[in-house]
């Protein structure tokens, strides 16, 4: 039926419909503007009076110049133009801010190295001096590729830290930053409140010691960093160490509340036998994530020890071949409380060859294993011989989860071919394991 009200009517009608967002007091306008990048919010000061200067009030500077990165891949040409813009842009902000006696949040991400030492140093500065709480310089490009060390920005701390000034951070997140010792030291000892330390591609000192009564560090993260030949954490109440990167040594020690540790890549034969250098954390231990890269050296089973309260276990393994996994089931069954077996198979080689499937040969009953994950499940026998150990072996398997996405490192593969094969793995997921799946357990094929 045709509209007939009077177009003036109309106008009016529109007019007075309420307008929600002006209605809303500011502080939520605040958190909403909060959860922008702050060139997006700045913007919004345009809109009218009372937009102006609202945006002035937020406490969290979000400086995420993720879509510029976007275009500096594409056109090289535009890197030393945007960069010099988006460093002004920083300056701008924190110039108006000057005046305000706290910031609680500040993020820093876009493609910067120690050529633009200067400014950053900078914000380092302002940040202590507004007291923040989380503070990330994510200094990497789109692509998060590490750069040469010597080119990396390196931390610094203004004098009157040195001088044992107070730190307010709970969060510090470092990407492309390095780190020296006394830095380090600094940081730990003058920050009472720091709970979170994350480091990516970060080049950092030989021998790494952190520990004692006066760090309240819980959670500390390393992913691919590079300097350092080992790592010493003792005397604290870490709740989770994550380490990917390079085979190192670590000496681990009264840590009573360690619950969740990472750590990879690992040797697991006799030359550098991890689980003797995480042994005396393992009694609290309920998540273990272990990379192993180099398996067909064989698992020195008589090394592992055990772990009573790991209610997860995640396996993250390369892989040649066809190789027989069976003998890293024994990790799991050292974990007599395990709920969740994750496994993540990378193939060097991602090919099929045929041969009787294996079979454990003392057979060991998972009381309480629920849920079983296999990531890049290919079809393989090797992917069957796992899935049907556990099938046989976990009485009380309530899931099992494939995922074929396919990690491999060999050969020269397309997006097509990629797709081709998780296809294919589907397939053979389904035709292998559907058979043989115990009454009540429930087939996952992503």
């Amino acid at each position: 039926m045709k509209n007939t009200r009077p177009r003036s009517a109309q106008k009016k009608g529109d007019r007075g419909r309420p307008n929600l967002i002006s209605k809303m007091p500011d502080d939520v306008l605040v958190t909403i503007l909060s959860l922008m990048p702050i060139k997006d919010a700045a913007v919004t000061s345009v809109l009218s009076t009372r937009w102006r200067h609202l945006w002035r009030n937020l406490l969290r500077l979000n400086f995420d110049g993720t879509k510029t990165l976007k275009k500096m891949v594409k056109d090289k040409k535009l890197c030393d133009t945007e960069r010099a813009k988006y460093i002004k842009q920083v300056y701008n902000v924190i110039n108006s801010y000057y005046n305000h006696p706290m910031v609680q949040d500040i993020r820093i991400r876009f493609d910067l190295d120690d050529s633009h030492s200067e400014a950053i140093n900078d914000w380092v500065q302002f940040a202590l001096d507004k007291k923040v709480e989380r503070l990330e310089l994510n200094l990497l490009d789109k692509n998060y590729s590490v750069r040469e060390p010597d080119e990396n920005y390196e931390f610094w701390l203004p004098s009157s830290s040195m001088a044992g000034e107070m730190f307010s951070l709970k969060k510090l997140f470092l990407k492309g930053v390095n780190l020296n010792e006394t830095t380090l030291n600094i940081i730990l000892k003058n920050s009472p409140h720091l709970e979170k330390l994350y480091m990516f591609g970060s080049n950092l000192f030989p021998r790494i010691h952190v520990g004692g009564q006066d760090i309240n560090l819980k959670h500390f993260k390393l992913v691919d960093c590079s300097g350092f030949e080992s790592i010493s954490l003792y005397g604290f109440d870490l709740v989770s160490f994550i380490y990917c990167g390079p085979e190192i040594q670590f000496h681990l020690s009264d840590l009573p509340k360690l619950k969740e540790l990472d750590i990879g890549e690992v040797s697991v034969g006799l030359e550098n036998n991890v689980f003797s250098q995480i042994s005396s954390c393992a009694l609290n231990l309920q998540v273990l994530v272990l990379d192993m890269w180099s398996p067909q050296k064989g698992l020195d089973v008589n090394a592992i020890i055990k772990f009573p309260n790991v209610k997860k276990l995640m396996l993250v393994m390369g892989a040649e071949e066809d190789d027989c996994l069976l003998e890293f089931t024994s990790i799991a069954q050292a974990c007599p409380r395990l709920e969740t077996f994750s496994i993540s198979l990378h193939w060097y080689t991602p090919t099929k060859r045929r041969r009787k499937v294996r079979r454990v040969a003392s057979p060991h009953v998972h009381e309480h294993l629920k849920l079983l994950e296999m990531i890049g499940y290919y079809g393989r026998i090797s992917d069957v011989e796992l899935a049907v150990y556990f099938i046989e072996n976990a009485a009380a398997l309530e899931k099992i989860v494939i995922d074929p996405c396919c990690h491999a490192s060999g050969g020269d593969f397309t997006t097509e071919d990629f797709l081709k094969r998780e296809q294919a793995a589907r397939s053979s997921a389904n035709r292998q394991l559907t058979p043989i799946l115990p009454p009540g357990v429930n087939l996952v094929i992503l």
